[in-house]
């Protein structure tokens, strides 16, 4: 296996983007801030109590965002979506109260083309007989597409080497073909240092599925961070949404392509394109829940299914995805060695 990392200074990701400080022989950063001013109701904090009897208590909602991560508090969110929720899954989107005990840092943004090449060099493309859709951007402040699962893992292990101090890596990846940027896929996938689930890593890593809906919703519980869905019509997938409108690149708004990151307007964690404009991967692989109940810490297996294709759950839905498509408890299960479906992601790291 070949996988080259160019040189690269992890400052280059560490600085917030869009904000980034020209400093000598360093080329400032071409990604616009956007406009950060949030979109969705304050939270001040909020409890529910389970089935169980047990309460679900939500933080309140309070950005902290530096150098182009923002930390998210630990605390309990409803996971999933209610019955009267259009277009809803209704066997993986069964609600149920979800504890994260841990903090965690994520990416402000979606991970974009110059950070990557920064680090890696060769920018993934679009295989040449994949039919594309949304159709890629390609300048420097565009979300990374078409890394697969493998490549996502390898690209966290390289950025917590890059860290200062350095990081324990995450991941051990083997029987591994192809070159990085290129298709990299892998025979065996573990986690490093003993172990026992991603949270006790200590570099960066993909978000759980847990994670990654806690920190898109910012407290909410509707359809979207931006607000609930409009109007019941379940035919009417295709329609305009004045809910993402203003947060997400979909089908409606996009012109049918991916678009600068941080361009719509965040939740309140400060955090941009949640939905919309290139799908993310987790680390998580599907889970169909056959009944509510509520989580603590809930992770599924790093190591590969042998006995079927092995699935990994990618959150947010793209620029070329309909209103239902986006919805913020919505999934995707491209396998994980797959670039057809032009996934891209944003990391995220345990605060210990």
């Amino acid at each position: 296996m070949t996988c080259a990392i160019g040189v690269a200074l992890w400052a280059l990701l560490a600085v917030p983007l869009g904000c980034q400080p020209e400093a000598e022989g360093r080329e400032p950063s071409v990604v616009p801030a956007g406009n950060m001013d949030p979109v969705g109701p304050e939270v001040a904090g909020w409890e529910v109590a389970s089935a169980d009897g047990s309460v679900c208590r939500h933080p309140a909602v309070v950005a902290e965002c530096a150098n182009g991560w923002c930390r998210i508090p630990p605390g309990c969110f409803i996971m999933g979506s209610p019955e009267s929720e259009l277009w809803r899954g209704e066997s993986s989107e069964i609600p149920r109260a979800v504890t994260i005990e841990r903090g965690f840092e994520i990416g402000q943004f979606e991970l974009t083309r110059k950070q990557w090449s920064e680090l890696v060099g060769v920018v993934p493309e679009k295989p040449e007989k994949v039919l594309e859709g949304p159709v890629t951007c390609k300048d420097d402040a565009c979300p990374l597409r078409y890394a697969t699962w493998f490549e996502a893992l390898l690209f966290a292990n390289q950025l917590s080497a890059r860290h200062e101090p350095p990081l324990a890596p995450c991941f051990e990846l083997s029987e591994c073909q192809g070159e990085l940027g290129r298709g990299v896929t892998c025979g065996r996938v573990s986690l490093t240092g003993g172990a026992t689930s991603v949270y006790e890593c200590e570099g960066y890593r993909l978000p759980t599925e847990a994670e990654w809906e806690y920190a898109a919703r910012a407290g909410t519980r509707t359809a979207y961070y931006g607000g609930d869905i409009t109007g019941t019509n379940p035919d009417a997938r295709y329609d305009p949404e004045p809910s993402l409108d203003p947060i997400a690149w979909y089908d409606v708004n996009s012109g049918g392509r991916t678009h600068p990151v941080g361009s719509k307007r965040p939740n309140r964690w400060l955090l941009f394109d949640m939905l919309g404009n290139v799908f993310e991967w987790t680390s998580d692989r599907p889970v169909f829940r056959e009944v509510e109940g509520p989580a603590t810490n809930p992770a599924t297996e790093i190591a590969l299914r042998t006995d079927a294709p092995d699935l990994r759950v990618a959150r947010g839905g793209n620029a070329a995805g309909s209103r239902d498509m986006l919805r913020t408890a919505g999934q995707n299960y491209p396998a994980s060695d797959a670039v057809s479906r032009g996934v891209g992601f944003r990391l995220v790291r345990t605060i210990k």
